[in-house]
């Protein structure tokens, strides 16, 4: 008679091999009534399995990696910097270590080469925050390594997701202005990633519709990359002051925009909040230090960040989940002194 085998095993117990890994080596994603089952199964076969067989016909690793762009803008790292924070935490309460990958993420366009780490399947399961070309994601679906996208910028695929609904949060961003007395606000954010940059305008842009407010064409800005986006909102801001009749407030899509907004306006002699107001999102770390302080809309990093490790744990253990695509939407306005009230 051959030697069993933890398929075997899985078989017996009517489960998939993932959960009979789970319960032999004693980790959490298995019910108690389970593990008990399997466990039962493993005494009365007098199975034993060797730590290659753990490793090698499961392939569990216990490793957990995130794809890091290194052509991002600096200041993006800062906004994934929470996120990074809790899934570590949620990493380490279900005894998995989280490796940080380096990758060159450029356009749909450009093929990408995914680090040796992946490709040898030395992780059970990947996770990538933003936007992510194309060929990533068809490269890591050949692989069949379970994946999540993290505040997802594409449109829903077969690809698990999570996407930050940024139509709402700027919507409560323009809320705090108008609540605030203003209505001349102007709107700085980029034609890129298309799915964020649709949901942050359609936002500003409905908001205004709602309550009658028309602004002149020259107070919206686009860039047309997020690569210089500092640089860029610097150049914008400035446009907009120049245009004539001037905002009381600027809406930035993004913390790293509302920055360079700041730093334009004060080349101008303007003074922040008490001749423009700036409004950002993301509430990235520099965000409490620059000069003045920036008011912004916070993402629960946290919630969002327990909502994603579950779906993609899940998915590692062969568990079901309701839902392929998720949208998270808890947010918070963190007023320091960008923005002032008018009357």
């Amino acid at each position: 008679m051959s030697k069993l085998t933890i398929i075997d095993i899985a078989k017996m117990a009517g489960v998939s091999p993932s959960s009979v890994s789970l319960a032999i080596n004693n980790r959490p994603g298995v019910s108690e009534s389970t593990r008990r089952r399997i466990m039962d199964i493993v005494k009365q076969t007098n199975f034993v399995p060797s730590q290659s067989a753990r490793s090698q016909i499961m392939k569990v690793t216990q490793n957990i990696a995130v794809l890091f762009n290194i052509n991002s803008h600096p200041l993006d790292h800062l906004f994934h910097e929470g996120l990074n924070k809790y899934i570590l935490k949620y990493c380490t309460e279900n005894r998995y270590n989280l490796v940080f990958v380096a990758c060159q993420f450029h356009d749909d366009l450009t093929p990408v080469e995914l680090p040796p780490i992946i490709l040898s399947r030395g992780v059970d399961g990947v996770v990538s925050y933003g936007y992510v070309p194309v060929s990533v994601i068809t490269s890591l679906h050949k692989l069949d390594i379970p994946y999540l996208l993290l505040d997802s910028h594409q449109l829903p695929t077969d690809t698990m997701s999570i996407i930050v609904d940024y139509y709402a949060a700027t919507q409560l961003a323009i809320q705090h202005l108008i609540k605030n007395g203003h209505k001349r606000i102007a709107y700085i954010g980029s034609n890129f990633p298309p799915q964020y940059s649709q949901q942050t305008f359609e936002g500003y842009r409905s908001m205004l519709e709602k309550l009658n407010i028309q602004v002149p064409l020259q107070w919206i800005q686009m860039q047309s990359s997020d690569v210089d986006g500092e640089d860029s909102a610097v150049i914008q801001v400035q446009s907009i002051m120049k245009s004539g009749e001037r905002p009381t407030a600027v809406f930035c899509a993004a913390d790293i925009y509302a920055i360079g907004a700041i730093r334009g306006i004060k080349q101008l002699g303007l003074r922040i909040p008490e001749d423009v107001s700036v409004i950002g999102i993301d509430d990235i770390l520099v965000s409490s230090y620059i000069d003045p302080p920036l008011t912004t809309i916070r993402v629960d990093d946290e919630k969002l960040a327990k909502m994603g490790f579950d779906m993609l744990f899940k998915s590692i253990t062969g568990s079901t989940h309701d839902k392929i695509h998720e949208i998270f939407n808890e947010f918070a306005v963190i007023e320091r002194q960008s923005v002032r009230q008018i009357k």
